[in-house]
């Protein structure tokens, strides 16, 4: 029971990370549009040499990885979505969120688009801060604030529940709209912050 409880845990800290490298997308593609560097590509010879194209690049590598990381998380909860085995609750109330989603885009990724990146050291610090944030975001359960999840066709919804048992209300992502009088499965993420699908 206790190895199951840390497996439990470790997937929900795994889950919580990769929706804030999902919410770094759009920051990481205008960082690679600022910083690759396409300047060894030659029109008639192409590209010179794959090593220093790689080498000349390494921030925009940096930049890609964190988006695979993002991808791959996502891959991982909606399969983990899809076994979710809490019993389905009907939506009593519900309001969007969505505007919570304009604020990260302001306050968080617009300044670090901004972020001088002339330097090792002024990359080292921009890395560093967005790590910080992350940590942050993730144990204030901040990370449905996420605005690549909305272009990707997911709402957030705060709900209340008519017969919701363990769940009452909270804080709801699902793909889609979302309605009074819905059914939904649902996973925990946090004490508030729910996985959702609707089947009704």
């Amino acid at each position: 029971m206790v190895i199951e409880e840390k497996d439990k845990d470790s997937r929900i800290v795994l889950l919580k990370l990769s929706l804030y490298c999902i919410s770094l997308w759009i920051l990481m593609f205008m960082l690679i549009v600022l910083k690759i560097d396409v300047s060894m590509i030659d029109e008639k010879n192409g590209l010179n040499t794959l090593k220093e194209f790689l080498c000349a690049n390494i921030f925009s590598w940096g930049c890609i990885c964190i988006i695979l990381v993002g991808l791959m998380g996502y891959v991982y909860f909606k399969d983990y979505l899809k076994n979710a085995k809490r019993l389905p609750v009907e939506i009593e109330e519900c309001e969007s969120v969505n505007y919570e989603n304009l604020s990260f885009l302001a306050t968080y990724v617009i300044p670090l688009v901004c972020f001088p990146m002339e330097t090792d050291r002024e990359i080292f610090v921009l890395f560093a801060v967005i790590t910080i944030i992350g940590c942050i975001f993730v144990k204030t359960n901040l990370y449905y604030t996420n605005p690549s999840l909305v272009l990707m066709g997911f709402n957030v919804y705060s709900v209340k529940c008519k017969n919701g048992g363990a769940f009452k209300n909270g804080i709801v992502i699902v793909k889609g709209k979302l309605k009074v009088k819905d059914i939904i499965k649902y996973m925990s993420l946090s004490d508030n912050v729910y996985f959702a699908r609707r089947i009704k």
